[in-house]
C-alpha cells in the first residue's frame, strides 16, 4: 500500500484500490517506459550533428546561421609612373559672342517687321518700322524744322548782305575823313603862307614900297585862305561823324548777323534732332547675327524700354563655366579646354581659355572661366537668309555643355581616380597588401573612435582616451585563431572540435585572404576623370583598391577579383565572403559608403548591459548631415530571432545619433534604416558580438 504521505489528497476508497490498479496496468506502464528509453537511446545515437527537434525547429530559422568572416572581393590596380594630363570637369553654358537687344527709342506703332526668329540678318538691315515713313508725327516735325531752318538761313543771308553794305559804308566814311584831313592840311598850309606874306606887305606899305591896292589884294588872299581852312575843318568834323556813325552801324549789324546765324544754327539743330527722331522709326541691325527671339508683334504700340527682338552673333560663341576657387587657381590663359554638348556625347570641340574673370560670384564663390570657339559647321550656309536646322551651328546660346579644362601635364605616379576617397578634407586610398607589408607602419589609434589615427602617442580629441599602439589600425598583440559553430555563433573555442549544443564541427571564425586593406593618407597633384597623380603616401608598384571598398574596414582581409561596370565578374566562394559584423577585430565599428554618404555605426562602450548604438553620417568629401532619422530593430539570432528593444534617434549638428540600447552579452542583429533629409532611406543589417 502506498503511504498516505505520497497521495495525501486521494480519497480513502481509491487508496484502498491502488494495489489492484497497479497490478492491472503493470505491463502497460512497463512497456511505455521501455519504449521511451529505447527512443531516447536511438535519438542520441543516430541524431546527426546540427539536427533539431520539432520544438527547436519551430523556434529556429536557417537565417540564424552565420558564416565565418572571409575576404572581401575588391578590384585592385598598381601605382604606375606615366604621363598624366590633369583636368577638371565642370558643366557650363553657351553665350552668344555678342547679344543685341532691340529696343525702340521713340514711341510708335509697329507697322512693319520683316524678320522672324531663325532669320539671318546683316548689319544695316531693316528690322522694325515704326509708323508710316511718309505720314508720321516724326516726319511732320522734321518738315516743320526744315522750313524753320530754311527761313533762318534766309534771314541770316539778308543780315550778311546788310553787314556787307555797312562795311562798305564805313570804308567810304573812312575815305571821306581821310580826304577831309588832306583838305584841312592844304588849307592850313595856304593860311600859313599868307599870314607872313601879309605882314611883309604891311611893312612894305608902311615904307610905301607897295601900293595900298596891292596890300588889300594880299589881305583878301589871307582872308580867303583863313575861310578855306575853317571850311576844311568843318568838313573834317563832318567826315569823322560820318565815320563814327558807319562804325556804329557796322557794329550793330555784326550783332544782328550773329543773332541771325545763331537762330539759323538753332534751326539746324532742331532739324537734325527731328531727323534723328525720324530715323529712330526705322530700327536697323547694328551687326550681322541671327534673330533668336521676337517679343512684339506688328500693330502693337511700343514705347522706349519695351524689347522687340533679340539678335545674337553665333558664328563665334563663348562657353563659360563656374569654377571652384581651388581649381580656378590652377588655371591659366591658354590652357586646353575640351567641350561636349553632354556627358555622353561623342562630339568634342577643342579650344583654349581666353578669359578668367578676376572676381568671384558673391553667392556661389566661384570664378567664371571662358573660352571662345568657332561655331560654324559644314551645314552653316553663307548665302541663306534663315537657319536651316539646329545642326547649322555646333552650340546654341543657353545650351548645356560639359567643359573638361586642362590644369597641366607631366609625368608622375598615378592611380585610378575612382580609388581616391575624401574624408574630412583629406585624400585617402585603400592600400592592399600582406600583413607583413603593414607591420612596420605603427600608428596610434583610439579604441572607441578607430577613425582617430595619429603617428605619435596622445589623447583622443573626441573622448579623451589614450591612443593605443596599432599596426595600421590593428592593436599590436597576437590574435588567436578561434573556431565557432555556424548554427550557434555564440559558441567560440580556441581549438577545433564539436559544438557542445548541436555536435556540428567547429569552423575557423575568420577565413581571411592573403592580403589586408588599410587606409593610407596621400597628397594628390594633377587629376582627371581616369587617373590622379599621387605626390606622397604611395610608391610605384603599390596596390590600391579602386572598386568594392564601400564596406571595407581597416585591417579586413581582401581578395582581388576581376571587376566590371556592374561589379565583380567572378565572386569568391561563399566561405571567403566577409559579413557585416561589429566585434573586437574592428573595434566594434562598421563603416560603409552609400552613394555620396559615409555611414559609420559603432557600439559604445563595447560591453554588455550598458551600451549605446552610435550612428554617424558624413558627406563624401567632407561635412556632416544633421536631421537624419535613424531607427533600428534588434533581435538575437541565437534565440530564434527573439526581439529586443527598438531604437530611434536623430543625427545632430555633428552628424551623430546616439541611441541607448543596453544590449546584453551575446550575438545581436541590428536591422537599421537611416533616412537623410530629402533623400531615400538607407537600409543596413549588422551582427553585433556584445562581450
Amino acid at each position: 500500500m502506498v503511504p498516505n504521505s505520497i497521495e495525501p489528497n486521494m480519497p480513502e476508497e481509491h487508496k484502498e484500490n491502488l494495489p489492484s490498479m497497479l497490478r492491472k496496468h503493470f505491463w502497460g506502464v512497463t512497456t511505455l517506459v521501455v519504449v521511451t528509453v529505447v527512443c531516447v537511446i536511438i535519438v542520441q545515437v543516430f541524431k546527426k550533428p546540427g539536427q533539431m527537434s520539432v520544438l527547436e525547429s519551430q523556434a529556429m530559422d536557417m537565417t540564424v546561421m552565420v558564416p565565418p568572416k572571409g575576404a572581401v572581393p575588391i578590384a585592385i590596380a598598381r601605382v604606375t609612373r606615366e604621363p598624366i594630363s590633369g583636368s577638371v570637369t565642370y558643366t557650363g553654358t553657351v553665350q552668344a559672342f555678342t547679344d543685341e537687344d532691340v529696343y525702340p527709342r521713340v514711341t510708335g506703332r509697329v507697322v512693319k517687321m520683316p524678320v522672324y526668329p531663325g532669320d539671318i540678318v546683316k548689319a544695316g538691315q531693316l528690322l522694325v518700322q515704326l509708323d508710316p515713313a511718309d505720314n508720321s508725327e516724326y516726319s511732320a516735325k522734321r518738315q516743320e524744322a526744315q522750313n524753320a531752318e530754311d527761313a533762318a538761313m534766309h534771314n541770316a543771308g539778308i543780315a550778311k548782305s546788310e553787314f556787307t553794305q555797312k562795311k562798305y559804308e564805313l570804308e567810304a566814311a573812312k575815305a571821306a575823313e581821310t580826304a577831309a584831313e588832306k583838305s584841312v592840311a592844304e588849307a592850313n598850309a595856304n593860311l600859313a603862307y599868307w599870314k607872313p606874306e601879309l605882314e611883309r606887305q604891311s611893312a612894305l606899305l608902311k615904307s610905301q614900297v607897295v601900293s595900298l591896292d596891292e596890300y588889300q589884294k594880299e589881305l583878301a588872299q589871307l582872308n580867303t585862305a583863313q575861310a578855306q581852312a575853317e571850311q576844311a575843318q568843318a568838313k573834317l568834323r563832318e567826315a569823322k561823324n560820318n565815320r563814327l556813325a558807319a562804325q556804329a552801324a557796322l557794329d550793330t549789324m555784326i550783332h544782328h548777323v550773329g543773332h541771325q546765324y545763331s537762330a539759323a544754327k538753332q534751326a539746324q539743330a532742331v532739324l537734325k534732332n527731328t531727323t534723328i527722331y525720324e530715323k529712330y522709326t526705322r530700327i536697323l541691325a547694328q551687326e550681322d547675327g541671327v534673330v533668336i527671339k521676337r517679343l512684339i508683334s506688328p500693330g502693337v504700340v511700343v514705347t522706349p524700354g519695351m524689347m522687340i527682338l533679340k539678335i545674337a552673333h553665333i558664328k563665334q560663341v563663348r562657353v563659360q563655366a563656374e569654377v571652384a576657387s581651388e581649381d580656378a587657381g590652377r588655371l591659366k590663359l591658354g590652357n586646353k579646354v575640351h567641350i561636349k554638348g553632354s556627358q555622353g556625347s561623342n562630339e568634342e570641340t577643342s579650344a583654349r581659355i581666353t578669359s578668367i574673370f578676376p572676381a568671384a560670384d558673391p553667392s556661389s564663390r566661384t570664378f567664371t572661366v571662358e573660352a571662345l570657339i568657332n561655331n560654324t559647321t559644314s551645314d552653316t550656309s553663307s548665302s541663306s537668309n534663315q537657319v536651316g536646322s539646329l545642326t547649322a551651328y555646333k552650340y546654341l546660346p543657353g545650351q548645356y555643355i560639359v567643359m573638361k579644362i586642362s590644369t597641366g601635364e607631366h609625368e608622375g605616379l598615378t592611380v585610378p581616380t575612382s580609388a581616391i576617397i575624401w574624408r574630412e578634407g583629406k585624400a585617402q586610398v585603400w592600400k592592399s597588401g600582406s600583413s607583413s607589408a603593414f607591420a612596420g607602419s605603427s600608428k596610434y589609434q583610439c579604441p572607441m573612435h578607430p577613425e582617430v589615427i595619429s603617428g605619435k602617442p596622445g589623447k583622443c580629441p573626441k573622448c579623451g582616451m589614450d591612443l593605443k599602439l596599432t599596426k595600421q589600425g590593428k592593436e599590436s598583440k597576437p590574435v588567436k585563431k578561434q573556431y565557432t559553430c555556424t548554427m550557434h555563433p555564440e559558441v567560440i573555442k580556441d581549438a577545433p572540435g564539436k559544438c557542445p549544443k548541436c555536435g556540428m564541427d567547429l569552423v575557423p571564425k575568420e577565413l581571411g585572404g592573403k592580403n589586408e586593406a588599410h587606409l593610407v593618407d596621400i597628397e594628390i597633384g594633377l587629376s582627371n576623370p581616369e587617373r590622379t597623380e599621387v605626390l606622397s603616401g604611395l610608391s610605384e608598384g603599390d596596390e590600391v583598391v579602386y572598386a568594392g571598398y564601400a564596406n571595407l574596414q581597416p585591417g579586413m582581409a581582401v581578395v582581388a577579383t576581376e571587376w566590371g561596370k556592374a561589379g565583380p565578374l567572378k565572386l569568391p566562394t561563399a566561405s571567403d565572403v566577409q559579413s557585416n559584423r561589429l566585434d573586437s577585430a574592428n573595434n566594434w565599428t562598421h563603416e560603409e559608403m552609400s552613394g555620396a554618404l559615409i555611414l559609420k555605426i559603432s557600439l559604445e562602450p563595447p560591453k554588455g548591459g550598458s551600451n549605446s548604438v552610435v550612428v554617424k553620417l558624413d558627406k563624401h568629401g567632407g561635412g556632416t548631415i544633421s536631421g537624419a532619422q535613424v531607427s533600428a530593430k534588434t533581435s538575437m539570432p541565437g534565440m530564434g530571432d527573439m526581439a529586443g528593444p527598438d531604437l530611434k534617434g536623430t543625427t545632430g549638428i555633428n552628424g551623430e545619433a546616439r541611441m541607448k540600447s543596453d544590449l546584453s552579452g551575446g550575438l545581436w542583429r541590428l536591422k537599421m534604416t537611416i533616412t537623410p533629409p530629402g533623400a531615400s532611406p538607407i537600409d543596413s543589417t549588422l551582427d553585433v558580438e556584445v562581450p
